[in-house]
């Protein structure tokens, strides 16, 4: 449904990354997706769409989700913006998503008729103005349910998870790598575990 309004957006865009694990599947969190798109009398027509796929060669089913996603897509009408990227989690899925994204990124400038910012540096298109929020009415990343972090009840479990504080952090790669690996301390000792 969102993709059909999508549609309607001009310059619209849709980005979907999409891992396949297993016998072919797709993540609990793009399952209800990929059902809707292999249903029949899905009308995607004029959507203009870009498919990363993430997956492992050693498997059988290498990136069958983000395959099956981007041929879908253009079978129901859709627009492909760039060609399907795909990484391969057993060589170096960073570089080949690095190396997916410069095409895209170049596709998507040619398309939309946009320049490239190529000195270098980045400008934001937007200024943060902090609002008088009172800080009970901030989201801050409850799991299930309003004031998670104030009413904490146990047993602690996958559909109750304990927000344990975030007591010690310190990176763990040197200053001038381009990663960052973080060791993180938790206080649980309000679990009884």
């Amino acid at each position: 449904e969102e993709l059909q309004r999508l549609i309607a957006i001009d310059k619209h865009l849709a980005l979907f990354c999409l891992a396949t694990y297993g016998e072919g599947d797709p993540t609990d969190n793009a399952q209800e997706f990929y059902e809707w798109l292999r249903e029949n009398g899905r009308d995607l027509t004029g959507l203009h769409y870009a498919v990363f796929g993430l997956g492992n060669k050693t498997y059988e089913h290498y990136n069958a989700v983000g395959k099956l996603v981007d041929k879908r897509i253009t079978e129901l009408g859709g627009v492909r913006v760039c060609d399907l990227g795909l990484g391969d989690d057993d060589g170096n899925i960073e570089d080949d998503f690095m190396a997916w994204a410069t095409i895209f990124w170049q596709n998507v400038c040619h398309k939309y008729e946009l320049v490239i910012n190529t000195d270098g540096t980045s400008m934001r298109q937007y200024k943060l103005v902090p609002g008088p929020f009172p800080v009970d009415s901030v989201f801050t990343g409850e799991i299930g349910r309003l004031k998670s972090y104030e009413r904490q009840k146990p047993p602690y479990d996958a559909r109750n998870p304990y927000l344990a504080p975030v007591t010690n952090t310190r990176e763990l790669f040197q200053n001038d790598c381009l990663r960052s690996c973080l060791h993180l301390e938790l206080d649980i000792s309000a679990t009884n575990i």
